[in-house]
């Protein structure tokens, strides 16, 4: 899943206490609306010695620990209102943008002064990033775990990274949806990591391809004709499931920390209101067992004639604070068995989640210690997968990294990536922005030759390339790599976001021309505000092109009623009804998104859908920006490319004035 944040708090501390202390105050900004301009460094210098006193002290008392804001007093009044940094002015948040800059300035300024200059004191470092990250409002023993569990990690890219880095470097990977980067130096620009060797399409001859067809130029929708279709096939799309082996039912759901409904220190007892459900909770709270057996219990009677079944990552919870190897793979293990036991003969196509790994979201390159490789994670799936897949096939790209191809009984090749290592909140891309590199330029060639052998393919990954969580160095070659291939690329398939949505991949050159589709699974985990869910696909069985898509969830708050029953399942919609569409093809979805673009109560309903019509996610709707965001997100495929959605809104309102002004 997307929003993990607490792991990362000794660097940057990019979180609600900002947006509470900060937009929250009552006190007025700057006169008449003008904003108040911060200077990064004096900011930072006034800081320092007051962070210090606290760092310093033998001991801290819990009311010490007090926001930034509150050392200062004389910048209280301008960060309580509208106030730019200076130098950073594409910022689009400037208070998770300073408190993300001051909080790395901070740290490193310690380090250096304790590591570099050669007190050595290891310990002392640790004690005073725990520190600062209960100063940005953290409990204590999540700061401690956080800490416990990345120490090793952050000094190893410390001690190894040339050159050192500077605060900047931190934030602009970490906040690259919020543009936190100094004017003038930004990780969007190419020049900052390597790029793919792309085949031109003139350099391939294949004899798939008739004189008129000129491949890497169309989409799926004009695959050459193969043969008549014939039924199609039953593909069960299933992803995020974050089981919680802790989850307790009744305790305290409200706990104010990262996740949520296990024990936990300091927890207040549960009230009515605050006790977890039986089947899961809407606040930040993963998945019981017999949720997650359930689910799975759910599709073998509801489904019956399965053809296979994608799986796109995360079994493991969300208490990144409070994980290892050991138990990362006791739960692994739990559910891939009850996988094997519950569709016997059924193939399964799995990829890795970025909770898979320990400590989570870090997969390593392959060029540092031994200690700190995932070797040890690519040797377990390889192990657990050894009943769908042909392991000693593709042992050699899972032990590289996590990654493999594979043909399928029914025809279509799958591409299973693990693009875990683009999530911004993987820290290793501090010590090289582009170490995945050659598992692109292998995605590159394996599509190549598919493209030589007239095969379909579909791309299962987790992390969808096209969310702003996913670094611009992956995105971006990526999407090249997409554009050049869409011909051959029948469907992709993520997880990660827990929401029910789609992504159009446009020609980089050509925002008007949509070239491929991603779908996304939803998830079966509630984690957050969310109903579980699984997706159900039909696939032309000689095209592989998807002809329809269901969506079946549950509603929590009426399951949690009645706990000595199982939950209703039911179809919450199917795709091309819902939507009024011919077919699934992208020329048809390039409409649809045009009609989203002309209309919000059409494209509040896709909102609606989106969010799985969880209660509380309704009751809080979305409209205006809110909606104008959801629209962008479906036709944005690379950080800060806008031009296809602003060409949908340009084109909408040239459509309403031509139809207000005819009289229709």
């Amino acid at each position: 899943m997307l929003p993990q944040r607490s792991w990362f708090v000794v660097f940057v501390g990019v979180f609600q206490l900002v947006n509470n202390v900060v937009h929250g105050a009552d006190t007025a900004g700057s006169p008449r609306g003008s904003p108040y301009r911060i200077d990064l460094a004096q900011y930072n210098q006034a800081l320092l010695p007051r962070v210090r006193t606290i760092l310093e002290a033998s001991e801290v008392a819990d009311d010490q620990y007090v926001p930034y804001f509150e050392l200062l007093p004389e910048y209280r009044e301008r960060l309580s209102g509208n106030f730019l940094i200076d130098g950073f002015a594409r910022a689009r948040d400037a208070a998770r943008c300073l408190t993300c800059m001051s909080s790395s300035y901070l740290f490193l300024s310690f380090y250096n002064e304790t590591i570099v200059n050669g007190q050595g004191n290891t310990e002392r470092v640790w004690t005073f990033a725990k520190r600062i990250c209960r100063l940005l409002g953290f409990k204590q023993y999540l700061c401690e775990g956080i800490v416990n569990l990345n120490g090793q990690v952050i000094e190893y890219v410390l001690r190894n990274r040339t050159p050192f880095p500077e605060p900047e470097d931190i934030c602009q990977v970490f906040l690259q949806e919020q543009d936190c980067v100094r004017d003038g130096r930004s990780i969007t620009e190419a020049a900052m990591y390597r790029s793919v060797n792309i085949t031109p399409p003139a350099e391939v001859r294949s004899a798939m391809f008739e004189d008129s067809f000129e491949p890497g130029t169309c989409s799926r929708d004009n695959l050459p004709p193969r043969k008549a279709s014939g039924t199609p096939l039953t593909i069960v799309h299933l992803t995020d499931i974050h089981y919680d082996p802790e989850y307790l039912v009744g305790v305290n759901a409200d706990c104010k920390a990262e996740a949520c409904c296990r024990t936990l220190p300091d927890l207040a007892p549960a009230t009515t209101a605050t006790a977890a459900g039986y089947w899961g909770d809407y606040r930040d709270c993963d998945t019981p067992w017999h949720g997650v057996v359930d689910v799975m219990e759910h599709i073998r009677k509801q489904h019956p004639k399965i053809d296979a079944i994608y799986f796109t990552g995360d079994i493991v919870h969300h208490f990144t604070w409070n994980t290892s190897i050991e138990t990362n793979e006791v739960a692994m293990r739990q559910v891939f068995d009850l996988m094997k036991r519950t569709f016997p003969g059924v193939p399964l196509y799995p990829v890795l989640g970025n909770h898979e790994s320990h400590p989570a979201n870090l997969y390593a390159p392959h060029n540092v210690d031994e200690a700190f490789r995932t070797s040890y994670l690519y040797e377990f799936i390889a192990e657990q997968w050894d009943d769908w897949l042909p392991i000693e096939d593709i042992r050699g790209t899972l032990a590289e990294g996590g990654y493999y191809t594979v043909g399928t009984p029914y025809g279509v090749r799958i591409i299973g990536l693990n693009n875990n290592p683009c999530f911004v909140h993987n820290f290793w891309l501090f010590y090289s922005l582009d170490y995945f590199m050659p598992q692109l330029q292998w995605l590159h060639d394996t599509l190549l030759a598919a493209e030589q052998a007239n095969e379909r393919v579909h791309i299962l990954a987790h992390v969808p390339s096209y969310d702003d969580s996913c670094f611009i160095g992956w995105t971006r070659e990526y999407r090249k790599i997409v554009e050049r291939f869409a011909h051959i690329i029948a469907g992709q398939f993520n997880g990660h976001s827990h929401v029910d949505e789609f992504n159009l991949y446009y020609k980089r050159d050509d925002p008007s021309r949509a070239v491929s589709v991603a779908w996304n699974g939803g998830s079966t985990t509630t984690y957050t505000k969310l109903n579980p869910n699984y997706k159900v696909f039909q696939f032309d069985p000689v095209t592989f092109v998807p002809l329809e898509q269901e969506t079946w969830m549950y509603n929590l708050t009426e399951a949690n009623l009645t706990p000595d029953r199982r939950p209703s399942w039911y179809r919450m919609y199917t795709f091309k009804n819902h939507f009024q569409l011919p077919d699934l093809s992208v020329n048809s979805l390039q409409r649809l998104v045009q009609r989203f673009a002309q209309s919000e109560a059409q494209l509040q309903r896709y909102w609606q859908t989106k969010q799985k019509f969880s209660d509380p996610l309704l009751q809080e709707g979305c409209t205006g920006t809110c909606l104008r965001n959801a629209l962008c997100a479906i036709v944005r495929t690379e950080h800060d490319d806008e031009r296809a959605c602003q060409l949908l809104y340009d084109r909408a309102m040239q459509l309403n004035s031509t139809t207000t002004a005819s009289g229709k």
